[in-house]
């Protein structure tokens, strides 16, 4: 791009003529003087060209979009609808041949309003979130690296009350564990600092980005911008795959000491003063997943046929105190369980993958759902009691509680929304706050389970033994029966909208295709599945959490 001094005018260039321009054509990428723009513009090639000002010029003359194939180094002019890509010329015998007409367009049409497609609002929301999500990883750093001061201030405390019961033989004993108190403390604040100037540094670039985005779509052209969101959806993609594959491995250190328990009296036999231990637990930090949608324009692209969905067995077990199957649960970014048993124990409990109980939440009454809002909250539903909670899971206490005024069943969160099914209205769209948002009415009866995507709804009529797709504002799209779904209760969706059902009595686990024309039954009641009443399907690590029988939970990995 032409100089941050001074932008000179193109066609006067080509004559040999120096002379500063005035405006810019975002079309040509070259600047024009006065005259030449009224040339310029009484051309009727030229006519349409967009021309801004040299100012509005230098907001993006540091944004580089690349305009030419990297292959052929030709211009990019056309764009491939099946493929996603936009290629020159040359790309369409060689790498496009099989393309039929249709799925090639001009890249004039494909880029026509893209300052208005969802792509740059996808980029610009997982911009924004991605930086939402580096502030609250640096904000748990921050407060790991306090906690490990903490520590070593009350371990340093313990140190000194103990040392002053002891004679001055304890002198070198003490000497050698603050030397490895030090050390530890030293190691554990290195790596603490060493993730925060890290997470600090991907959030300046983050920055820088969304600063791009903003004058790429205030000062670019349409071109520009379309190239432009690929190239930028591509940097904070891959930005957020490593920053990811970094906190995966991210863990919370915290020091204790163990006083040996016979110092006072056997101090001629004590060898050690005290030992310096690091509990390492694993840092719940989530990075939110990108939304790259592809251009602006309606693009079919291949989903998944569920014909090669397949389940492996990851783990099975069962849980505490329970003699029916559960009702809700959810696997979180760490990869533990949690579990609604509105009809066994009345809990709400957290298990690892690998079948371990770890603890019992505390609940205000018997829970019959539950979905996963963010790394440290949950939303709870009650039906006895007509409500809502949203809990701390990191704190195990309740932030929000919402009245529903009438029974409450299943629930879903997307999109800093909550979707729920209330008896009998139909579903309640609400926000974080409790504030009703809408209430989307539906023509059937007995709804237990809901699921969403960014722009459908599923849920499941156990009256008709139904599966239906609607809209975000209601309206259906699809209705799914079939004899392998008999008495359907819990409900799950994949990334490519194919969608989980639980029959209940027809003791299977079925997967209905994306558009609604399509299943398999993936488990049947040879596989020992018996009254199948919770599913849920984690986008992230693939895995399917199926609760049946009295009190059974499985794992499977989805391929």
């Amino acid at each position: 791009m032409a100089s941050k001094f001074n932008v000179q005018c193109g066609p006067c260039g080509y004559e040999d003529i120096t002379k500063n321009a005035k405006k810019w054509c975002t079309n040509c990428e070259e600047g024009f003087c006065g005259e030449c723009e009224k040339t310029h513009k009484s051309m009727k090639v030229t006519r349409v060209h967009k021309m801004i000002s040299i100012e509005d010029y230098r907001q993006i003359e540091d944004i580089t979009v690349n305009m030419n194939c990297e292959i052929h180094d030709k211009k990019l002019d056309l764009y491939c609808k099946k493929h996603d890509v936009a290629v020159c010329v040359v790309c369409i015998p060689s790498e496009h041949k099989t393309c039929s007409s249709s799925d090639v367009i001009s890249i004039d049409e494909a880029s026509k309003n893209a300052k208005q497609s969802s792509a740059l609002s996808d980029l610009e929301e997982t911009i924004s979130k991605a930086f939402d999500d580096v502030k609250h990883c640096i904000n748990d750093r921050e407060t790991a690296l306090k906690n490990v001061d903490k520590d070593e201030q009350t371990i340093r405390k313990m140190i000194k009350d103990t040392r002053m019961c002891l004679n001055k033989y304890l002198d070198e004993l003490e000497r050698k564990l603050l030397l490895d108190l030090n050390s530890i403390h030293g190691n554990c604040k290195s790596k603490y600092i060493k993730h925060l100037n890290e997470l600090k540094q991907k959030e300046k670039e983050i920055e820088n980005l969304r600063e791009q985005t903003l004058k790429m779509k205030r000062f670019a052209s349409d071109l520009q911008v379309f190239l432009g969101t690929r190239e930028l959806n591509k940097t904070i993609t891959e930005g957020i795959v490593s920053l990811k594959k970094k906190i995966r491995d991210h863990t919370n250190n915290r020091m204790k000491i163990e006083i040996h328990q016979v110092i006072g009296s056997l101090m001629k036999e004590v060898r050690q003063f005290g030992e310096i231990k690091v509990i390492e637990t694993k840092a719940r930090l989530q990075l939110t997943e990108a939304k790259i949608d592809q251009a602006q324009i309606q693009i079919h692209g291949s989903m998944q046929n569920v014909c090669n969905v397949s389940l492996q067995l990851k783990q099975k077990f069962d849980i505490k105190g329970s003699e029916e199957p559960i009702t809700g649960c959810v696997i979180l970014s760490d990869d533990t369980v949690i579990i609604a048993d509105y009809f066994g124990s009345g809990k709400l409990m957290e298990y690892s993958d690998c079948g371990k109980h770890i603890r019992d939440i505390p609940v205000s009454d018997k829970p019959y759902d539950v979905t996963a809002v963010d790394t440290d909250r949950i939303a709870v539903t009650y039906p006895n009691s007509e409500y809502l909670e949203i809990i701390n899971t990191k704190h195990n206490c309740e932030m929000k509680k919402v009245q529903c005024s009438i029974d409450c069943y299943g629930i879903s969160y997307q999109d800093q929304k909550l979707y729920v099914v209330v008896d009998p209205q139909g579903i309640l769209v609400m926000d974080l706050n409790g504030e009703t948002l809408n209430t989307i009415e539906i023509k059937v009866s007995i709804v237990y389970s809901i699921t969403t995507t960014r722009d459908r709804i599923y849920y499941a009529n156990q009256d008709n033994d139904t599966v239906h797709c609607c809209s975000m504002t209601g309206q259906e799209i699809w209705v799914f029966k079939d004899q392998s779904i008999y008495t359907p209760r819990g409900i799950s969706v994949d990334n490519n909208q194919n969608v989980f059902v639980a029959g209940l009595m027809s003791n299977c686990l079925t997967v209905i295709q994306h558009d609604g024309k399509d299943s398999k039954v993936l488990l049947a009641d040879h596989n020992e599945l018996l009254y199948p009443k919770a599913v849920y399907y984690n986008k992230e690590t693939k895995l399917i959490c199926l609760g049946y029988k009295t009190g059974s939970i499985a794992l499977y990995k989805v391929s």
